[in-house]
């Protein structure tokens, strides 16, 4: 028991010395080659220190993060009537505690819920671009139809110059 308690140390130490290393700039790499292990190794103990620091903390970020709810909804008392009463400062204020809250619940998402991928081609050596302007799944407001500006026959696209010639 004692030599299954010696090895479990000699791991906790382990990973803490790579994490050291690790928050002093080194790469896995430069670890894996200090402490004489595989890089899969070393990220693995990274990991796991870094997980242990978290189970370690996370009532003292809840500690954190109720205090800081307590003086963002004090400023909020302080500054929501005049907003309310159209006073354009506190109403800046206001939006901004409102913000701050939001991230402190995480209600505002870290990247954007929606991707916009814009394509383009060339037809004889002249862009086209196609944008959605209007995208929605409610069928109360479709998409309008649009009119069709270029043709293709089975060639290439021409225009109504070319093809009456």
């Amino acid at each position: 028991m004692a030599r299954q308690n010696g090895k479990e140390l000699e791991r906790v130490q382990r990973r803490n010395r790579v994490l050291q290393a690790k928050v002093a700039g080194a790469t896995v790499r430069q670890i894996a080659e200090q402490e004489g292990l595989s890089i899969a190794q070393i990220q693995k103990d990274v990991y796991r220190a870094l997980g242990d620091l978290a189970k370690e903390h996370v009532g003292h970020a809840d500690q954190i993060r109720a205090m800081q709810m307590e003086r963002y909804n004090q400023l909020l008392l302080r500054w929501y009537n005049p907003a309310l009463n159209r006073d354009a400062e506190a109403t800046g204020i206001v939006l901004k505690i409102m913000d701050k809250i939001n991230q402190i619940h995480g209600v505002i998402p870290d990247k954007s819920l929606i991707q916009i991928q814009q394509n383009s081609f060339n037809v004889n050596d002249t862009p086209v671009t196609f944008v959605i302007e209007n995208a929605n799944d409610n069928d109360n407001n479709p998409i309008p139809a649009t009119e069709t500006v270029l043709e293709a026959g089975k060639g290439d696209i021409q225009s109504e110059e070319v093809r009456s010639n």
